[in-house]
């Protein structure tokens, strides 16, 4: 008990010691008992050490600098020193995030100096002082999505983060990599493929290790980038009505129009806007992405139709929320797919109802017929076909949608 009290202080002190904040950013830490740091004396470097909280606070500032080695001297040490050399090195190494992210393992000579003991204690790595060095702070799981959002868009495919948070492990990140993806699908082109290793230790401290990969190098994302943006540049040219649910009507009309649902297609944003066929996840993330870009606000469902693992969106219109599955469009018409409240939705479909919002507006997709489009419009631009199939024919029950 008194060496975990002792631990923990130990790694509040060394927030303001060491100056790697990147590497040890956790508020949660506080003692009431002031110890003083250990103190280096002599132009070797050594430092005296006189309890074992200034023991484990001097390996653990050896290892978050990537010292090799440290010559430390015991003067007037309260305690077994042997055993508490070796307990130290232990919980350094095995009981810390820093610890079973970095070291290999830590060893020590231990002499017998006249009037007091000198300790020689090496570190062996398994990772560089450069890997330390990129190790990014993000202090809460909020900013660890964040910083996840900014992975993806920039395309980087490696991110190493600590944070203070006992919930986070493999699947939270890998959720939030997911979820990042279906808020932006337009940043990355083809859904990411992650790998995730936690690093954790006794206490809330947490380092992230998260590798992704993007299919394709960076220089032909970016291409397919542009490309997708130009397609739905020119899918758009006829969603342009100033009424915010006809516009999302637009948009489901251009998307269903040229694209094919097929549970069998692929699950992507560039299978449904360039080849012209994609799963329900497919086009979903295609919804999004032409909502984000006409300035309508969209989320992607991930939840079951029929017992089936089906994706779908959740549109909000003038404050209120409201159901949109494009990929089941093609076969029933917008009547009942678009605008869909929960209590019309549920018994086929299911979906954490805690997890996106309640969707009860007013709007009907009859209503919306009947009524039109806000302001008259000139006819939408025609689509030139698919890079790998032909166009497609309009939805049953979809009304000729005018810009």
């Amino acid at each position: 008990m008194k060496r975990a009290a002792a631990w923990l202080a130990a790694i509040a002190l060394a927030l303001s010691l060491t100056g790697c904040a990147s590497i040890f950013d956790a508020e949660y830490f506080s003692s009431s008992k002031y110890e003083s740091e250990p103190r280096e004396t002599g132009s070797g470097g050594v430092v005296e050490i006189g309890s074992y909280l200034q023991l484990t606070l001097a390996i653990n500032r050896l290892v978050s600098e990537h010292g090799e080695s440290a010559t430390l001297h015991f003067t007037a040490y309260d305690g077994d020193i042997a055993q508490d050399l070796a307990a130290a090195c232990r919980e350094v190494s095995t009981e810390t995030a820093l610890g079973n992210y970095a070291v290999d393992y830590i060893s020590y000579d231990l002499d017998r100096i006249v009037a007091y003991y000198e300790a020689e204690v090496y570190v062996f790595y398994k990772r560089s002082a450069e890997e330390l060095d990129a190790i990014v702070s993000v202090n809460t799981p909020v900013g660890l999505y964040n910083t996840i959002c900014g992975m993806l868009a920039s395309l980087d495919t490696r991110l190493v983060a600590t944070l203070g948070a006992a919930s986070i492990d493999e699947q939270a990140v890998l959720d939030y990599v997911e979820e990042a993806y279906f808020a932006d699908p337009m940043a990355c082109v083809e859904k990411p493929e992650a790998t995730v290793s936690v690093y954790t230790g006794s206490g809330y401290q947490r380092i992230v290790e998260l590798s992704v990969s993007y299919g394709a190098a960076a220089g032909a994302l970016e291409y397919r980038r542009e490309a997708l943006g130009e397609t739905a540049a020119r899918l758009l040219a006829g969603a342009v009505s100033e009424n915010t649910a006809y516009r999302a009507l637009q948009c489901a009309n251009a998307l269903v129009s040229r694209c094919r649902s097929d549970e069998g297609a692929p699950d992507t944003l560039w299978s449904a806007i360039m080849a012209g066929e994609a799963s329900s996840e497919g086009m979903a993330v295609a919804y999004k992405a032409l909502c984000d870009a006409s300035g309508i606000e969209c989320v992607v469902v991930a939840g079951r139709f029929d017992r089936a693992e089906h994706y779908w969106n959740i549109i909000t219109v003038d404050g209120a929320s409201y159901h949109v599955d494009v990929s089941r469009a093609g076969s029933l018409g917008f009547g009942s797919t678009f605008l869909m409240n929960d209590d019309q939705m549920w018994g086929s479909y299911w979906w954490d109802n805690q997890e996106y919002p309640v969707c009860d507006g007013p709007l009907s997709y009859a209503a919306l017929v009947d009524t039109g489009p806000a302001e008259p419009q000139e006819s939408p631009v025609q689509e030139t076909a698919p890079v790998e199939s032909a166009p497609l024919e309009t939805a049953p029950g979809t009304p000729e949608v005018q810009a």
